[in-house]
């Protein structure tokens, strides 16, 4: 517990502080949501909440008007976009929806005289009725049609079952047939987390008649997308319920309802993904270890083959219906993201927005880092050294270990508490640990069995790495993490106490009772398998007695996730051990730090935290 004399400590540290402020690291916004015109000569971007279209040729920017997620009109004379999350268009400037509940996603019919859309509802559980587990709290999905000239509105899917359903994972999404008729979607019994594994491909009439089911297998098929010219419908499956593996682009042929994988000999996952118009090439951006790229597929031949280069990380991909010009966003570790074109013949990417505002942000130096683990392993991460780094002075090191423990820490513009602390003279490692994403299937199943003991190891190699080399001093080291991330920060101080302040969010630490608790209790069997007495070593509260540093705990009462009892059993034994702590409760959050009050709050209680122990 913190006493008076520490919280003073806390209010000189705070007052003090050096450098940028909290405010500014989240009020710092970039462009986002491009979209290239049919023709390939403008894109439709977002910015700081205006709706931005560019000439490519020219380079003029001029605003449309507020609103986000902008999508052009297959004739590219008019767009549709989100406001106050209904649908507008743009020519005239026209609402088209009246919603009680926001919309999710939408899409333009072939013709362009229809919209789809999507919302997603709660449950069916009535005030002051219990809630009956697997009943009445499924939250589905629902695929309604508008009329662009009358504005009716027709509800297509059922709420019988879910029209896609939770993303989180996997991505989803529907599409319409070429003749603007139909509709493919994925068909789920509900849209919790965990779902995508139940879901078939289908599709059905755009007036609702005639619900036909395409392909019923186990595991995740998902994200289907019509073929501009008809005949065979492209989507994303993982190919077995399972849920630590790749997924894979497949093409469905409608007429002999053949499934084939067309990434068969590609090493990693395929996410949302674009036809070109004639149907010869599917485009798609991929993880390739700290950075993404841009690859192409051929849906008739199969095989994938790679179209840009670079130490950058792609993000938000458009296609013009020629396929000879993608826009997409484009970041690294000194450039926010921003709007960027490119000819697809010859990777040649050109910046076409400036609306990251960087005044008040230091230049930051990164750097990929490379080493080998305990047993051989090469083991990447990322490090972003402190403002005006100088050579051979070892600074304080802050370790962010990811979560997931599929995801995958990239080569972005700093953001959050890697811009607050290296702005304030600290350096910041965000480690890519056996069973991260991003390096094929082989290293995402690397952790298997094995949470806490491979991936520890990877993390304190790359941090005697950084030692090493006279980047980071050794009494100066502090760790952070939340998920999975939570997880690793707790599982560490339990093992070592080189680390002299930690902060553990939203983390696992009593294996056995998160396994009876979590709502997706068979993810999590695939990781750590079916037998239950080995769970506790792969437990932080199993060593629990041995934990020494400094730790600030933090959890949202409504996670679902990771229950809030199991920050409850680290701070217990904290209390138990004398050991400096504090936990952190914020009410209505669920697993993460979502609202922003939620994240300033965090952010600055981190910091305070960290710089309490570590001067």
């Amino acid at each position: 517990m913190i006493t008076r004399a520490g919280a003073f400590l806390l209010f000189l540290a705070a007052t003090h502080a050096p450098g940028i402020t909290v405010d500014q690291i989240l009020a710092f916004r970039t462009a986002a949501d491009p979209e290239i015109s049919p023709d390939g000569t403008r894109v439709a971007y977002t910015a700081g909440g205006d709706i931005r279209i560019v000439e490519i040729a020219s380079g003029s920017d001029t605003t449309a008007g507020s609103g986000a997620s902008p999508q052009w009109r297959p004739d590219g004379r008019a767009f549709a976009f989100l406001r106050n999350r209904q649908i507008w268009t743009s020519d005239p400037a026209v609402q088209l929806t009246q919603e009680p509940r926001a919309i999710e996603r939408f899409e333009w019919s072939p013709d362009g005289s229809r919209i789809a859309y999507l919302i997603t509802f709660p449950g069916s559980r009535k005030p002051n009725e219990p809630t009956l587990e697997g009943v009445n709290n499924l939250p589905r999905g629902q695929i309604k049609v508008v009329d662009i000239r009358t504005k009716a509105v027709t509800t297509v899917t059922s709420p019988e079952y879910s029209a896609l359903g939770n993303a989180q994972w996997f991505p989803d999404g529907f599409s319409w047939s070429p003749d603007s008729k139909r509709l493919a979607f994925t068909h789920r019994p509900h849209s919790k987390p965990g779902s995508h594994h139940w879901g078939d491909l289908a599709a059905i009439n755009a007036d609702g008649t005639r619900l036909e089911f395409l392909l019923n297998r186990p595991g995740f098929d998902g994200f289907p997308r019509w073929s501009p010219v008809g005949g065979v419908i492209a989507f994303i499956s993982t190919g077995r319920y399972d849920w630590v593996r790749i997924s894979n682009l497949y093409s469905l042929d409608l007429a002999t309802r053949k499934a084939r994988n067309l990434s068969a000999e590609f090493d990693e996952s395929v996410k949302e993904f674009h036809w070109q118009a004639d149907g010869r090439r599917i485009f798609f951006i991929a993880m390739q270890g700290t950075a993404t790229q841009l690859f192409t597929a051929d849906p008739h031949a199969g095989g994938v083959r790679q179209l840009s280069r670079g130490s950058h990380v792609l993000s938000q991909l458009s296609i013009s219906r020629d396929g000879r010009t993608a826009a997409f966003l484009l970041q690294h570790g000194s450039q926010p993201a921003e709007v960027h074109v490119s000819p697809l013949d010859a990777w040649k990417p050109r910046r076409l927005s400036g609306a990251a505002v960087t005044t008040g942000l230091s230049p930051i130096e990164s750097e990929i880092l490379r080493w080998r683990s305990f047993d051989g392993m090469e083991i990447e991460g990322v490090l972003y050294k402190p403002a005006r780094y100088k050579t051979g002075n070892p600074y304080p090191l802050l370790v962010i270990p990811h979560g997931g423990p599929h995801s995958v820490s990239t080569h972005v513009f700093p953001g959050g508490a890697t811009r607050l602390f290296t702005e304030r003279g600290w350096a910041v490692f965000l480690p890519n640990f056996r069973g991260s994403g991003g390096y094929g299937e082989r290293f995402l199943r690397a952790n298997l069995y094995g949470w806490g003991l491979g991936d520890y190891q990877d993390l304190m190699t790359g941090v005697d790495h950084l030692i090493a080399r006279g980047i980071a001093h050794p009494e100066r080291l502090a760790i952070s993490g939340s998920s999975y991330g939570g997880y690793m920060t707790a599982w560490t101080v339990s093992q070592t106490s080189r680390f002299k302040a930690a902060v553990a969010g939203c983390g696992i630490t009593d294996v056995p009772s998160f396994m009876r608790t979590t709502d997706v209790p068979d993810r999590f069997a695939d990781y750590l398998g079916l037998d239950d007495r080995l769970y506790a070593r792969h437990s932080p509260m199993t060593y629990g007695a041995n934990i020494t540093t400094p730790t600030l705990i933090w959890h949202g009462d409504a996670d679902e996730r990771v229950p809030l009892m199991q920050s409850r059993h680290l701070y217990t034994q904290l209390l138990k051990n004398r050991t400096p702590t504090e936990l952190v409760i914020y009410h209505g959050e669920a697993h993460g730090a979502r609202r922003a009050d939620v994240r300033r709050d965090l952010l600055e209680r981190e910091w305070r935290w960290i710089t309490r122990w570590i001067q």
